[in-house]
């Protein structure tokens, strides 16, 4: 019985190194939003200060009834973190918007660098060229090439799903806005549709 020699492919799955370029994307892109994370902890820090010291205020002020000073004091600054408030319940819409607008700068840019990652997938192992000299060892072979891929893959997935496939806002907001838009999002959802690791080779070859 035929058998398949493995020493190409296990040499391919030893050596390979995918998405690097995707990878450094992602680094960058994930470096950006860390910032947008941190600022988005120090306003509810401060928005959980202010409400606590809004309810400290106006206990203080039911106290100070009897004493006018005391309560048109409190008043004025119950007046001031209610405005306080408000600034910080703008600035968190603003940083909203922020997150949305990271996403859609690093969303082509990760399409690109994807596709580009991809495409080298085949250096080490050209599958079609394989395929053409054996067909039933060469099954597990391409199976085990394949769950290297889908394994490398799932490095930069799960943050490309996590951010970008599964905010609705995001892949939605092209179809309410113009052909183009609806282009740009559809031509991006289809870079990492789900047989987006299946190795293709010549239509001729029948396995």
């Amino acid at each position: 019985m035929l058998k398949i020699d493995r020493k190409a492919v296990d040499t391919a799955i030893e050596e390979m190194e995918l998405y690097t370029a995707t990878k450094e994307v992602l680094t960058k892109y994930e470096a950006e939003k860390e910032v947008l994370v941190q600022r988005e902890k120090a306003l509810a820090e401060r928005l959980a200060q202010l409400q606590e010291q809004h309810t400290s205020l106006l206990i203080d002020r039911e106290v100070a009834t009897d004493n006018p000073s005391d309560y048109i004091y409190m008043s004025k600054q119950l007046t001031n973190v209610n405005e306080d408030v408000k600034i910080i319940t703008s600035l968190q819409e603003k940083l909203k918007e922020s997150y949305t607008e990271l996403k859609q700068k690093y969303m082509p840019i990760i399409q690109e660098n994807y596709k580009k990652d991809s495409a080298t997938r085949h250096k080490h192992f050209n599958v079609s060229e394989t395929v053409a000299y054996v067909r039933n060892e060469l099954q597990q072979a391409i199976s085990d090439y394949e769950k290297a891929i889908r394994e490398q893959d799932q490095q930069v997935m799960p943050l490309i799903y996590d951010d970008f496939l599964d905010d609705s806002e995001l892949m939605n907001e092209g179809w309410e806005v113009d052909q183009e838009s609806r282009v740009r999002v559809l031509a991006f959802k289809r870079t990492f549709e789900f047989d987006r690791n299946k190795l293709l080779y010549d239509k001729e070859i029948k396995l």
